[in-house]
C-alpha cells in the first residue's frame, strides 16, 4: 500500500519540479506578465485559457469515518496520485470532465462490538470521475464546483472472536469544489475539496456479517499541465 503511494508522491514531485522550472523561464518573457491591457501579454492568450486538455499530480489528506453496527470508526492519511481531464470554455463558463486516481496511506481503527473486537481499516486506492462546472472571475482565476462517481479499494482487519481480514470494493458519490489559478499559458495550481459518500458494504467473517458505510472528506493541492 505504501509503495503505491510513495510512487503516486513521486510522480506529484515531477510535476512540482516542471512547474518550477516552467514559471521562472516564462517570469523571462511576455507571456508570464499583465500588460495592462490584457493577461499573459496577449488578449489572445487569455481567451478561453482553460479549454482544452489537461494532466497533472495531486496530493493533500483524507478524513475517513466508517459507520458500522453498532458504532463507528476514523481513519485518516495522505492521498496522492493523478488527475486530468478535458474542459470547454464559453466566455467566463466552464464546464468539463475529470477524473483520478489515487494511492493512499489512509488508516485507522476503534473497539466494536461493545469492547471485544477491534476494526483496522483503511483504503489501498481511490478513483472517481466527475463534472466540473466553473466561472472564471479574473481570465487566469477559476471557481469550480464538481460532482460525480467514486470508487475505493479498503482494507477490512478486525481482531477478535470471529474475526479475520476481508477485502472489499466501496462505490459511491462525490461532490466539492475548488479554485485553480494559471499563472503562465500551460501551468496552473490547484486547490479543491471533496466530500464522497460511499455505499455501505456488508462483509462476511468467520463469527457473523459486519457492515461498513465510510464517508470521506478530502483536502488536495494540484499542479496542473494544460496542452
Amino acid at each position: 500500500m505504501r509503495t503505491g503511494f510513495f510512487r503516486a508522491a513521486a510522480f506529484s514531485a515531477t510535476f512540482a519540479i516542471g512547474a518550477t522550472a516552467s514559471l521562472s523561464a516564462f517570469g523571462q518573457d511576455a507571456y508570464g506578465l499583465y500588460d495592462g491591457s490584457s493577461y499573459y501579454g496577449s488578449s489572445v492568450q487569455s481567451q478561453d485559457r482553460f479549454e482544452g486538455w489537461w494532466l497533472g499530480g495531486t496530493i493533500g489528506g483524507s478524513f475517513v469515518n466508517y459507520g458500522m453496527s453498532p458504532g463507528s470508526v476514523d481513519a485518516d492519511g495522505v492521498i496522492g496520485g493523478v488527475v486530468g481531464g478535458f474542459s470547454w470554455q464559453h466566455g467566463p463558463f466552464v464546464i468539463g470532465l475529470e477524473g483520478d486516481y489515487l494511492a493512499s496511506d489512509i488508516d485507522g481503527g476503534g473497539l466494536i462490538n461493545g469492547g471485544p473486537n477491534k476494526a483496522q481499516v483503511g483504503f489501498d486506492s481511490l478513483a472517481d470521475l466527475r463534472l466540473r462546472l466553473g466561472y472564471t472571475v479574473t481570465p487566469n482565476l477559476l471557481l469550480f464546483g464538481t460532482l460525480g462517481g467514486a470508487w475505493a479499494n479498503a482494507d477490512l482487519f478486525i481482531s477478535g472472536p470471529g474475526g479475520g481480514f476481508r477485502e472489499t470494493t466501496f462505490t459511491g458519490w462525490s461532490a466539492g469544489g475548488g479554485a485553480e489559478y494559471a499563472y503562465d499559458r500551460n501551468w496552473s495550481l490547484r486547490l479543491d475539496y471533496q466530500f464522497t459518500d460511499f455505499g455501505e458494504e456488508t462483509v462476511k467473517y468467520s463469527g457473523g456479517k459486519q457492515t461498513f458505510d465510510p464517508d470521506s472528506n478530502s483536502f488536495r493541492g494540484s499542479i496542473i499541465y494544460s496542452f
